[in-house]
């Protein structure tokens, strides 16, 4: 009878055994659930930054688009002022002609040089972006 008693215990304590190893895998699997829900989440996280990303490099791209348009712009307004420039200088040779002051358009030329930098060197360190010195 011993031995069926050693045996019955035995037997026992490996089937609590077991039981606490299928205790621990239950566990091990509420844990993986939550790992899993936790990378669903994380995966919305990333889907939504991505988005957000999408979104500003378009903004980005648009920017760029914008700069390049100004650029063209400006280069085109320094055409028309250079051309302005050189209209307004002749036509003031021309005044000078009609009124009695004949110079060479070379003379007239660096007079209106000559306004241009003494302009030029009042405005230096003034802030352009300021409304006064528009």
């Amino acid at each position: 009878m011993k031995n069926i008693d050693e045996v019955l215990q035995k037997l026992i304590d490996e089937q609590d055994f077991l039981k606490g190893i299928q205790g621990r895998i239950v566990d091990n699997y509420d844990i993986m659930i939550q790992n899993q829900r936790q990378n669903a989440d994380n995966h919305e996280m990333v889907i939504q930054n991505q988005s957000t990303i999408i979104r500003n490099q378009e903004i980005i791209v648009n920017n760029q688009m914008n700069i390049v348009h100004n650029q063209k712009q400006i280069a085109q307004n320094q055409v028309t002022l250079d051309v302005i420039q050189q209209t307004q200088t002749h036509l003031l040779n021309l005044v000078n002609r009609i009124s009695g002051n004949e110079e060479s358009i070379d003379t007239t030329q660096n007079f209106v040089a000559n306004i241009r930098k003494a302009s030029e060197e009042r405005r230096k360190g003034q802030n352009l972006n300021e409304s006064l010195t528009l």
